[in-house]
């Protein structure tokens, strides 16, 4: 399925999904939030990402939504950790590549970050 990506918090698989109402909610949230420092998605732009991904997962199989945005952001904030590296990076890249975000992308040609998060820091 499309824009589907999978994190790990707290030891628990955590299915994220990039859809409509995820996109919905990263530009209300972009509206407010700086998500991009520089060249690059900053840590509180990737924690929101992440988590509208989440709470998309949640709608889709209308259950309630259990892991509060802190668990998210401190997901994110383990960044040096490779593995955690990995997810984040393979999460933004189902974010990036999901049918709805793509086609916003291309319509305003914005660049891929997913790339120069996995090439060091974000």
């Amino acid at each position: 399925m499309n824009g589907l990506a999978q994190i790990t918090i707290d030891g628990q698989p955590v299915v994220l999904k990039f859809g409509l109402p995820a996109l919905r909610r990263i530009r209300e949230k972009a509206a407010t939030i700086e998500f991009i420092t520089g060249a690059q998605y900053n840590e509180l732009g990737i924690t929101h990402i992440l988590y509208a991904g989440y709470l998309n997962a949640c709608a889709m199989k209308d259950l309630p939504a259990a892991i509060p945005f802190e668990s998210f952001y401190e997901f994110v904030d383990e960044f040096q950790d490779e593995s955690v590296k990995n997810e984040i990076v393979s999460a933004i890249r189902a974010f990036e590549d999901s049918k709805y975000v793509s086609e916003d992308f291309s319509k305003k040609k914005v660049t891929k970050k997913s790339d120069e998060i996995s090439s060091g820091t974000i």
